[in-house]
């Protein structure tokens, strides 16, 4: 008798936990009043990337076939979500056959590693929203 409380206590107590992620509000507004921005804008983000990108295993990755079908110039276009918190999260590359696996990869260890953004607003509150950025590199072996 008394395991099946402790039983019937456990998927209770997980069932509420299941119940209180799902209330999360993961609404995303399209139409925002401010878009979200990296903190310090455009030469904050240019800084982080050349500190964070790393594109050597892209360059030693890539062969002869590779350059050929995709370049030297690669830019990977990112589409992801800002969250009310500034954190980045559901990270996509929508090129992604445009560019080497290598490449891909890289960019997307790079937004992982994203600090917090300033969040987009909308009726002067923070939101969700997803927000498109480009990254480019030159994979020229030097």
């Amino acid at each position: 008798m008394r395991f099946l409380i402790i039983i019937l206590l456990l998927f209770i107590s997980s069932f509420g936990l299941a119940q209180s992620k799902s209330n999360v509000d993961t609404t995303i507004v399209r139409d925002v009043d401010v878009v979200p921005q990296f903190r310090g804008g455009q030469p904050a983000w240019q800084s982080f990337l050349q500190k964070t990108i790393d594109i050597r295993n892209a360059i030693e990755d890539m062969d002869s076939t590779q350059y050929v079908d995709f370049g030297l110039r690669q830019t990977a276009i990112l589409e992801f979500t800002v969250c009310e918190d500034g954190e980045v999260c559901e990270i996509d590359i929508l090129n992604e056959s445009k560019i080497s696996p290598a490449f891909a990869e890289e960019a997307i260890r790079v937004m992982k590693r994203s600090p917090k953004w300033k969040p987009a607003m909308k009726n002067n509150k923070a939101v969700r929203t997803r927000f498109r950025q480009p990254i480019t590199a030159i994979l020229d072996q030097f």
